[in-house]
């Protein structure tokens, strides 16, 4: 039976979940779409990137079925969406394949792509030899359901499930054609077999782990026997024994599904890539999965891992069991890349190949890692400011410092990754440096990276307004209020420990509005305002971060208003990484507009920083007075938007 139907899950009355605010109407879009891009263009906002990592994006009302997770892919309505409201780009996490029983991107696979992100309706047509059929889909996947909040979250083990059947399902009916002699099918087998070559340096390796994987239940290769986590490394040293037992791995069907659904989901990202007006920001793992390490033992540093030199419980380090390249073995003698240094490189490309950008996770970690001996890890445990017992890392125990300290990296290579591997690739995909997300928050008490980073290279950071005032940023800085890391605006309000901090004082946000000396009174009654009233307090926060860089990033729960967290740093739990967007997001954010509630009223925020930067270029002379009346227009254009935004239905 075929689902077009939606379920609404609603608490009380049930009418409550239909009384939205004002939908923008289709003669409206275009021109408020161009009001807030002129307030951007003045200000001088040239990228503007929504956060919303891949399993965040909300299930697609028009297919009217729920495979449990998001997907980036197909995504058109959303996009329109988001681009009307100002946004040119989406910042999405690594969308490597997830580890069994541990949903953290950041742990995810660097070469295999997450089956998840697989938009099974795009099965069902020409372009993939209609694999799957409506029946078949409706068969797995369950119709939308829609709860009240303007949030849900994702079933990873459902989700699993169903891509399990569905992925399976489409490798028979791939099979079945092709036997046939289907036109179609065979030319999609063209694409499959091209595939494969070109990803045959990794493609049969995963595919004979993850077998290996599902008959113990765990990626976590510790755990397997010796045989099984020594096959890779056994059939490289050409042990004929190995050999026969990894062909006979590879020819099952659960290894040809694996490298089937591989094939499939990139298909279907580069596809999408090609189709998409507002672009996607991949995100490069400063680690991988246990997969990569085994699969590339040979080009990791023996007995040491990766961590931060700060961040931890207790001003304790993080151990973040992460292995980092030999860098004896990045580049040869003669100046080329060695294989931790193709290893690096190839790593770069595959997050590449289906963006147009590039976030630099822990980019420390590039230059100058933290590393610790595995064998002189020691935990003690205290309680926190709760009275909880929190384990932590015994700094003192360990031998651990960043790598120019600890004497292993003799020749210096890592402070040649920069200018030798990771430049020349993004100049290679035609990214300019200076645009790329470099993650440089961390402590490196040797100064090497930023010497390397800043004075050297001259790349630009993160601004976190979380400390940083917002009109102190460097302009070339991308910045936000807070990331996938963060709570959103609407909790870190409630923390001391944030608010206490100079960028959070009502004194510094009503003087970053009304900026200009003849605007005294004004600054006054605005500083009352914010200090009394959370929500117009949250506004100026916005209002700070537009003012502040060439280049912002809004993460989604702050911009829909989601006053749920997205992932709590150092802790494991089951909603960690599974927030997600309400299919019916538009209706719920027209809602919380209208009601006045936490979702962000873009050109509202942007009349106060338009106005703002008028008043601080009137102030110190950049412009003369007459700019407050040439700036009159766009300003009453984004206030008469501001209020239908705040209309109701």
């Amino acid at each position: 039976m075929r689902v077009n139907s939606v379920v609404r899950l609603a608490k009380g009355n049930a009418s409550r979940g239909l009384a939205f605010g004002r939908n923008l109407r289709e003669d409206e879009k275009r021109p408020y779409s161009e009001t807030i891009n002129k307030a951007m263009d003045y200000l001088g906002i040239q990228n503007r990137a929504l956060i919303i990592h891949a399993p965040s994006f909300p299930a697609k009302l028009s297919s009217g079925e729920d495979p449990k997770t998001g997907t980036p892919y197909g995504q058109n309505e959303f996009l329109d969406f988001i681009k009307m409201h100002g946004f040119n780009s989406v910042q999405l996490g690594p969308n490597g394949k997830l580890n069994r029983k541990d949903t953290s991107p950041y742990t995810s696979s660097v070469f295999a792509k997450s089956p998840l992100l697989i938009d099974y309706p795009q099965l069902k047509s020409d372009e993939f030899a209609s694999i799957l059929s409506d029946e078949e889909i409706n068969r797995k996947v369950s119709k939308i359901e829609i709860p009240e909040e303007n949030y849900t979250y994702s079933d990873f083990d459902e989700a699993n499930k169903i891509s399990n059947a569905l992925l399976n399902k489409a490798w028979i009916n791939f099979k079945d054609k092709l036997s046939n002699g289907d036109d179609k099918a065979q030319k999609l087998n063209n694409e499959y077999e091209k595939f494969q070559q070109e990803n045959a340096f990794w493609l049969n390796d995963y595919a004979v782990l993850d077998s290996i994987a599902e008959s113990y239940g765990t990626d976590f290769y510790p755990n397997w026997n010796k045989e099984d986590r020594e096959l890779i490394k056994k059939v490289k040293q050409g042990d004929y024994n190995a050999k026969n037992r990894y062909n006979q791995i590879l020819s099952q069907d659960s290894a040809n599904v694996y490298k089937f659904t591989q094939f499939l989901v990139d298909k279907q990202a580069k596809s999408d890539a090609q189709k998409r007006d507002v672009s996607y920001i991949g995100d490069l793992l400063v680690g991988g999965s246990s997969f990569d390490e085994l699969i590339n033992e040979d080009v990791f540093l023996k007995g040491y891992k990766l961590g931060c030199n700060d961040g931890g419980p207790f001003n304790s380090p993080q151990l973040w069991g992460m292995s980092v390249v030999d860098p004896d073995k990045l580049f040869n003698k003669d100046g080329s890349l060695g294989p931790s240094g193709e290893y690096l490189k190839t790593k770069l490309e595959k997050a590449l190949s289906d963006s147009k950008n590039i976030r630099i996770d822990h980019a420390i970690g590039l230059v100058n890692p933290y590393l610790y001996e595995e064998n002189t890890v020691q935990y003690a445990q205290r309680p926190d400011e709760n009275g909880n017992l929190v384990k932590y890392p015994i700094r003192e125990k360990l031998h651990s410092g960043h790598i120019s300290k600890l004497g292993i990296d003799k020749n210096g290579n890592f402070r040649k990754v920069l200018n030798k591997i990771i430049l020349p690739t993004l100049k290679e995909h035609g990214i300019n440096p200076k645009d790329v997300v470099w993650e440089d928050l961390g402590w490196d008490s040797t100064g090497v990276f930023y010497e390397e980073f800043k004075n050297k290279e001259h790349l630009n950071g993160i601004s976190g307004l979380m400390w940083n005032k917002g009109t102190e940023a460097p302009k070339d800085n991308w910045a936000y209020i807070g990331c996938h890391d963060n709570p959103p605006l609407q909790q870190m309000i409630n923390d001391k420990s944030l608010t206490n901090q100079e960028p959070w004082k009502v004194d510094y946000l009503a003087q970053s509005m009304y900026p200009a000396d003849y605007q005294y009174q004004e600054r006054m009654q605005f500083r009352e305002k914010i200090k009394s009233n959370p929500k117009e307090y949250m506004k100026a926060k916005f209002a700070d971060l537009m003012n502040s860089t060439k280049k912002i990033q809004i993460s989604f729960m702050d911009f829909f208003g989601v006053n749920q967290q997205y992932n709590k740093p150092g802790t494991v739990g089951n909603q960690n990484w599974t927030l997600r967007l309400n299919p019916n997001y538009k209706d719920t954010y027209y809602k919380s507009l209208s009601s006045d509630d936490n979702a962000i009223n873009m050109p509202e925020i942007l009349s106060m920083s338009v106005n703002a930067k008028v008043n601080d270029d009137i102030q110190y002379g950049k412009v003369n007075y007459n700019k407050r009346h040439e700036m009159q227009p766009l300003i009453n254009e984004l206030n008469h938007w501001a209020g239908v935004l705040k209309e109701k239905e």
